[in-house]
């Protein structure tokens, strides 16, 4: 890992996803959701108000919403984790994979799991000529701290005990959602996004480089600046004047999906792939980590009875899975900008 994580933004859990966790880390649910949810340290549990999203794919009433840094950290609990040791090279060799670390480090093991996202060093290193897809739709984001008397008196009363709100408007996508509620301030992510209006779209810039990210086009505020008569809190978070002041991100959505072949011969050479380094969804629309909760318990379930060796099987046993669950995640997005409930 390259350094200390700074996570701390909210992530949506499902159960299907967090309740076999929870045998693993021999937890009861509501201890679980208490140290991990986003208002867990006001004795909050993260809870989604089903009906206050506009796409419901998946959403149940027990889904909550988790604040990545606390979930992380809970799961580091009795690990030696290691920090400022970001791969530069993974070789294969018969006696062992050697990872070849950025300060210089040369670790040598006998297996290894890339689990390290959509953007995925190990596979980037072994897999070169894999491209990510990315999908028709414009999507901006940015974070804001609000003091808790202005979260009480203008976000509270809207999002009625929901950590998530969704609306329409203008064509465009907007949510409004808490990461972290603790101390005397709220932290908040909100997200403009929309489908794509074409090659000719500025704000659709399927092709720019990562450190792309921040160069934000005039057409977007132009955009935020025509959301008018929004209800609360979307019309505190979509104030273009505030926007112009605040870090936005300009977000793509991709997805990919290795073929199946390549896993397998990656496998047999000890490396294997689990979550969005293998079979990416996009941001929205997706729910990757969740997906990854899952991979990693049952491909951890499958070597402590098979061996590493067996996981060649492991993948054929779940591609067909994982294909259809990123085609459904595209179809997904399309649809949830689409759609016409949650209009304002």
């Amino acid at each position: 890992m390259t350094s200390s994580p700074r996570h701390s933004y909210g992530i949506t859990l499902h159960p299907s996803a967090y309740q076999p966790l929870l045998r693993v880390l021999d937890m009861d649910e509501s201890t679980f959701r208490r140290r991990t949810a986003v208002d867990g340290p006001i004795g909050g549990n993260g809870r989604i108000d089903v009906d206050a999203v506009a796409h419901k794919d998946e959403v149940q009433s027990a889904s909550f919403r988790a604040n990545r840094e606390s979930f992380e950290r809970l799961l580091r609990e009795g690990l030696d984790v290691r920090w400022e040791h970001a791969l530069a090279e993974i070789q294969t060799k018969p006696d062992g994979v050697i990872l070849n670390m950025q300060n210089g480090q040369k670790i040598v093991e006998k297996f290894v799991v890339g689990a390290d996202g959509p953007h995925s060093n190990t596979r980037i290193t072994l897999l070169p000529k894999v491209e990510l897809k990315v999908l028709p739709v414009v999507a901006f984001n940015g974070k804001r701290r609000v003091k808790q008397r202005l979260f009480h008196e203008i976000y509270a009363p809207h999002m009625k005990d929901s950590n998530i709100v969704e609306a329409r408007k203008n064509g465009a996508l907007l949510h409004v959602s808490v990461n972290e509620n603790a101390g005397d301030s709220v932290s908040v992510s909100w997200i403009y996004s929309r489908l794509s209006h074409g090659s000719s779209d500025p704000l659709h810039k399927p092709n720019r480089p990562v450190a792309g990210a921040t160069d934000i086009p005039e057409k977007f505020y132009d955009e935020i600046g025509a959301l008018k008569d929004l209800e609360q809190p979307f019309a505190d978070i979509f104030d273009e004047e505030k926007l112009r002041d605040e870090r936005v991100l300009h977000w793509l959505m991709r997805t990919v999906m290795i073929p199946l072949s390549e896993l397998q011969a990656l496998a047999k050479q000890d490396v294997i792939f689990l979550g969005d380094s293998v079979h990416a969804q996009p941001i929205l629309g997706g729910w990757g980590a969740n997906a990854a909760i899952k991979d990693a318990i049952e491909l951890a379930e499958h070597i402590a009875k098979n061996g590493s060796k067996g996981v060649a099987d492991w993948y054929e046993a779940r591609y067909a899975m994982w294909s259809a669950d990123v085609e459904k995640s595209e179809k997904m997005i399309m649809e949830m900008h689409q759609g016409q409930k949650c209009t304002l």
